[in-house]
């Protein structure tokens, strides 16, 4: 079904104007010390959105145009910092543009800025600001009005699109957004558009909008659709799946809005699609894990009762064995029951396995060991048109790990890996090390950040499609034909390695085969640290002594360093650091803090700062505003993400900057402080 499709096409009623409520709940006044308030009164209820924030950029109120506009209650704004509520785009502007040029001239008037509704969607506003200052002239209050500006907008995307200036701006937007015809042809996209659909010929090819939308959501899109042209609705939001141009799904926060002319007809639509596909992914990761985690509850309870019963029924077979006096016959019986019973205890070893609840030995051990174990007693087993190729990492990387345990979900993964080609082929097994970021644990519930040793398995086969993939560690579930397989192996291996502190990831394309990677904690020596670069103490900042101060030649002049971290106790311990060094320091809270500093004191040679703080603004992002008011200002960084977290990745601003990584020692912090002062 297209979008020409009836209900789609035709003219469509003027939107009426919808009149919704206004805030009943209590709010903060803008002037607290005004006795009278009549004025207040005004402010609360002036048809046009005005807020007010304090010094550090925090909103103290709002009043109920602000609230209707958005969509928000004062509960969700009061003390949040105004930067919290736009897109990434506007937010840097705010923070590196307008700020800086505000704190200067106290003023701001009609900055155009995109800002988030509360239901997601994207409204563009005119910025006003107006400083008040307290004795000393240090910036106490903000009074600030917004102007909403979307319609308009919207109205010149569709009137405008020869204007280059315009033009610079849709294409270059972070936000997928495209221009749609009454009949649901695709007259523009942007850059982002397109990426998001992995379409670069999106306004070349003859395909409609709704074709690009999943079949599965389809329905629904084209009955909101229905909705939005009748004026029943004013916006459409949705959350879609698209088809991408190479055949993946991707998740999108879409909102459409229309286009009138001046008729009330339908003249163009608006599309704007934000990828949630990795906010979904991870939603989904987390509904599986607490799933699994359920599941495993509830397998270990059954597993600990049926094993109570087995172990009484094993007990009362043994007393019977000396007692019977009848013939073999009733000696094979007890046989034969006693054996069941040993194969259900066997069973609920496997099932107590899955649900973490086995016990285990763990000990010092060298993973290559243990594949040379796995080896020798899989090689033997392999049939001539199979072949296994081991590869390993260099060095003796070490495990605290059951061994035997280890040994047999290897084995197993090997098996399956070896049952999943029954024409023949290629078991390849390969050992490395790798690194999992906090960026990667925070997409894997369960997962902590640190040094893993990897153990991948993979073969040539026939693969899996995702809905098995969803049910592969599931006890009872097998991919083998009925009667080959009880479904127990993965199931358990997953249960060990989730209890030894590891993850296990299984990858597979149908034609393509299967890898099942298992990431397991490395235990570090000093020989591996050493080699691998990483620091050679434990704890937090060291204390320890041996740094040198600055020279009493430079007592006269001492270099003066603002510090900027949000927690008190690592601020005063880096303050005693630098202090101890001959300099002398400026403390600040967060970013906006910081920037009030500086413009007070313009004797700050160099600014010490973490990365990750509150309030909406990072240490990159101060650096950037604080060099455009100082540009001679030296900056170092410091943070407790690894350097290949997604919080340094994705700066090129800093990539060659000053950055130390906690903890940190004493000497170190002295030297990059000493390089950065130094440095041209």
């Amino acid at each position: 079904m297209s979008l020409s499709s009836p209900g789609w096409t035709g003219s469509a009623p003027s939107v009426p104007r919808v009149e919704r409520p206004t805030a009943t709940k209590a709010v903060v006044p803008f002037f607290i010390e005004q006795n009278n308030t009549h004025y207040e009164n005004v402010l609360q209820r002036l048809p046009t959105m005005l807020h007010a924030m304090d010094g550090s950029g925090r909103i103290l109120s709002a009043n109920s145009e602000w609230l209707k506009v958005l969509g928000y209650e004062l509960s969700d704004i009061i003390g949040r910092s105004l930067s919290e509520f736009l897109p990434a785009e506007a937010r840097t502007k705010l923070i590196t543009a307008i700020y800086p040029r505000y704190l200067v001239t106290g003023q701001c008037d009609h900055e155009e800025l995109m800002m988030l509704r509360k239901d997601g969607s994207l409204a563009t506003m005119l910025l006003s600001m107006v400083a008040f200052r307290g004795e000393n002239g240090r910036l106490q209050k903000s009074i600030c009005q917004l102007e909403d500006t979307t319609q308009r907008k919207l109205a010149e995307i569709a009137a405008s699109r020869a204007d280059t200036r315009f033009k610079t701006a849709f294409m270059s937007s972070a936000q997928g957004m495209a221009i749609i015809s009454p009949t649901g042809g695709i007259q523009v996209a942007n850059a982002a558009f397109r990426v998001f659909l992995r379409r670069e010929d999106i306004e070349q090819i003859t395909i409609s909008f709704d074709d690009l939308i999943h079949r599965d959501d389809r329905g629904q899109f084209l009955n909101g659709m229905r909705q939005l042209l009748n004026s029943e609705i004013p916006v459409l939001h949705q959350d879609i799946r698209y088809m991408t141009g190479d055949g993946k799904v991707a998740h999108g926060a879409s909102s459409v809005s229309m286009v009138r002319n001046d008729k009330g007809e339908t003249e163009q639509l608006v599309v704007q699609v934000m990828d949630i596909t990795q906010k979904r992914l991870m939603t989904n990761r987390l509904q599986d894990s607490e799933r699994m985690d359920a599941l495993s509850q509830l397998t270990g309870s059954v597993a600990t009762e049926f094993n109570n019963l087995l172990g009484v029924m094993t007990a009362k077979l043994r007393s019977l064995e000396g007692q019977v006096s009848g013939g073999d016959a009733a000696k094979r019986s007890l046989e034969e029951v006693a054996t069941a019973a040993a194969a259900g205890q066997e069973l609920t070893k496997r099932l107590l396995s899955f649900a973490r609840q086995q016990h285990l030995n763990p000990r010092d051990c060298g993973a290559h060991d243990v594949l040379d174990a796995v080896e020798a007693k899989f090689r033997p087993m392999l049939p001539p048109q199979f072949t296994l190729d081991i590869r390993k990492m260099a060095g003796d990387p070490r495990l605290l790990v059951d061994p035997a345990e280890l040994q047999g979900a290897l084995l197993q993964i090997a098996y399956n890996a070896a049952e999943a080609m029954p024409d023949g082929g290629k078991v390849t097994m390969v050992t490395e090390g790798v690194h999992l970021d906090h960026d990667y644990a925070s997409q894997h519930p369960g997962v902590a950040a640190g040094e893993y040793v990897l153990i991948s398995v993979s073969d040539i086969g026939r693969g899996m499609p995702q809905d098995m993939l969803d049910k592969i560690y599931h006890p009872f579930f097998t991919t083998k034909r009925a009667g080959t397989g009880a479904g127990h192996g993965l199931s358990a291996a997953y249960g060990f390695i989730r209890q030894s502190g590891g993850h296990i990831v299984v990858e597979s394309e149908i034609g393509n085969g299967s890898t099942v990677k298992v990431y397991l904690p490395r235990r570090m020596r000093a020989a591996d640290d050493a080699d691998a670069g990483a620091p050679a103490w434990d704890g937090g900042i060291d204390g320890s002594t041996g740094a040198e101060p600055v020279p009493a030649e430079n007592a006269a002049r001492k270099p003066k360093i603002l510090v900027v971290e949000d927690q008190e106790a690592v601020r005063a311990v880096a303050c005693g650091f630098l202090e101890d060094f001959g300099y002398d320091c400026i403390e600040a809270g967060d970013g906006f803090e910081a920037l009030q500093k500086l413009q007070e004191a313009q004797d700050i040679d160099l600014m010490f700062s973490d990365v990750v703080m509150p309030g909406g603004m990072n240490g990159f992002d101060l650096a950037q505003a604080a060099q455009s008011m100082r540009p001679d200002l030296k900056v170092v960084h410091t943070s407790g993400y690894p350097k290949g977290a997604m919080v340094h990745q994705d700066e090129p601003r800093f990539k060659e900057g000053f950055i130390i990584m906690k903890p940190y020692r004493r000497e170190d912090l002295q030297k990059i402080i000493k390089d950065a002062l130094e440095s041209q």
